[in-house]
């Protein structure tokens, strides 16, 4: 019922997107003020460039547990000539609000402001909470992130400034000197290198936190964390909060996440009751031939060798791209990785990241690339962009050499020994100052293995220096957000979960669900659609 109610609502959209207009992100900025029991007004000023037909609005989502109380009346837009225009804004699900110009106008050219405001609570939603430090001293700490944006690739800056109940000190020229060099605030280390961070006062003279990051990449997570002083809150929920029971700020498993684990969870019981007895526990009654790759759920592929097992056994000859199977680097950051090293050894040049569409470039020999570059290169050589087909080629061709290879191996201790070689290289090859962010954010591993990965050519020249080597991944023309429950026909008994009663709930769940919301209707869980 609930994936029909997703369908209907999709086709509504999408029958209404014909009349609406479209446009891209040109800047964000949230702004928190919040209040000493966590009560706070939540401004965002979202500013569109219109590309075309007439833009009436948006829909706004991706919340999480921040419980939007009301918003409020004083919220606007104004377009470049000044004019001014009031909000229509109106709940379409439990998490998504349609924000839009009222009264049936529109803007068709041009530059279009949205300023709108809500009120919430951020302790009760548990992103502002008690914690103790290590010396066990009582401090407050904030652990929150403004919505993810699509339509945002060209998007010059998103702002978030948090303004809290307490005066900034008086006659101190630099309050990032008084406030950081005491240790009165601190914020994670890699929040630090994540934004560019000032200290402020509000127009009340009010302290005033700064997280600034230009040039962001599309729904681009904001989550920022930092620790002050308990006695600037007084809470209803006074409870001591463990940080690691908290989302780290780069973890994959956000809160969105979990809630879709959830269903899936769920669905465990009632679909290992009714279908136990099914002789395919991967894609209920479909072959990988006949499978709708728009309906996939691109997850990493959790591979497991339902039988010929031997317990101990370690595949000692995978490929560092076969081994990030393991590792559980997803698919389209595996393809987003090896477009980046191609791009840096001048194979190839992105010549539109919104559309990932590639220019091949002269001088280079293709031939001497492995089978899985060689492959990507060819995929590409021809029209400068991915066709799903490819996409499946690349993918079908990497599993069944991984299934000659590791067969009867044991996956648990496979997956250890490539996660151990690729942390001991870390320590031979990564600058030690670098080394901890990879040791200790488990979302990290996604980027140590690029760099593993990119190091195992002889024929390239690697060194090692930081960048962002999944930044193409979004504009990868995978309509849903994972990879999984493909046919035991291509894996003989590699399949993609644990065990097949989990592996059935994860296709039938997870890709139903998932898809249709995330596919026909913007998704859930992400701000924009702009119509």
């Amino acid at each position: 019922m609930q994936i029909r109610i997703y369908c209907l609502i999709s086709s509504i959209l999408l029958s209404v997107s014909i009349y609406a207009g479209t446009g891209t992100i040109n800047f964000v900025e949230t702004t928190v003020m919040l209040d000493k029991n966590g009560d706070a007004t939540v401004e965002y000023i979202v500013q569109y460039k219109i590309l075309s037909g007439e833009l009436h609005g948006f829909y706004f989502s991706g919340n999480d547990k921040l419980n939007i109380t009301s918003f409020l009346k004083e919220s606007y837009a104004v377009d470049d000539n000044g004019n001014r225009y009031a909000l229509d804004i109106s709940k379409i699900s439990s998490d998504t609000w349609d924000i839009i110009l009222a009264d049936g106008k529109g803007v068709s050219e041009g530059n279009l402001t949205y300023v709108f405001y809500f009120t919430t609570n951020f302790n009760t939603a548990g992103y502002l909470v008690n914690t103790l430090s290590n010396d066990n001293k009582l401090l407050t700490v904030f652990n929150w992130s403004p919505v993810e944006w699509d339509e945002a690739s060209n998007m010059h800056h998103y702002t978030l400034k948090i303004i809290l109940p307490v005066k900034a000190v008086d006659d101190y020229p630099v309050l990032r000197d008084y406030y950081m060099g005491q240790n009165i605030i601190m914020t994670e280390k890699i929040v630090n290198e994540k934004f560019k961070i000032d200290y402020q006062k509000s127009k009340e003279g009010n302290l005033t936190l700064v997280f600034h990051k230009e040039f962001p990449d599309e729904k681009y997570s904001m989550r920022t964390q930092f620790y002050m002083p308990s006695e600037w809150f007084s809470f209803e929920n006074d409870a001591l909060y463990d940080t690691k029971d908290f989302i780290p700020i780069k973890d994959k498993l956000d809160n969105r996440k979990k809630f879709l684990y959830a269903i899936i969870i769920l669905s465990i019981i009632f679909l290992f009751i009714v279908s136990r007895k099914h002789k395919s526990m991967v894609i209920a009654k479909k072959t990988i031939d006949e499978t709708d790759w728009n309906q996939l759920d691109w997850s990493t592929p959790k591979l497991t060798l339902s039988h010929y097992r031997i317990d101990g056994k370690v595949c000692m000859d995978l490929t560092r791209l076969e081994a990030a199977f393991y590792l559980e680097i997803p698919f389209k950051s595996i393809i987003s990785g090896m477009i980046t090293m191609l791009e840096r050894e001048k194979y190839l040049k992105v010549i539109d990241k919104a559309n990932l569409k590639v220019k091949i470039l002269p001088d280079k020999d293709p031939s001497i690339l492995t089978d899985y570059e060689k492959q990507l290169y060819d995929s590409l050589a021809d029209d400068g962009v991915f066709s799903q087909k490819e996409l499946e080629d690349m993918m079908n061709m990497i599993v069944r050499n991984i299934q000659k290879k590791a067969w009867n191996c044991d996956i648990e201790e496979t997956k250890k020994h490539y996660r151990k070689k690729m942390l001991e290289w870390s320590k031979e090859n990564i600058p030690e100052n670098e080394q901890e962010q990879y040791e200790e954010e488990e979302e990290n591993s996604n980027y140590l293995w690029y760099h593993w990965y990119y190091d195992d050519f002889d024929i390239f020249d690697y060194f090692y220096e930081f960048y962002n080597p999944h930044q193409y991944e979004y504009e990868i023309p995978i309509d849903a957000d994972h990879i999984s429950g493909l046919s035991e026909n291509i894996y003989n008994d590699i399949n993609v979960c644990h065990d097949a009663c989990h592996s059935a709930c994860h296709s039938a769940c997870h890709s139903a669900c998932h898809s249709a919301c995330h596919s026909a209707c913007h998704s859930a869980c992400v701000s924009g659609g702009s119509h």
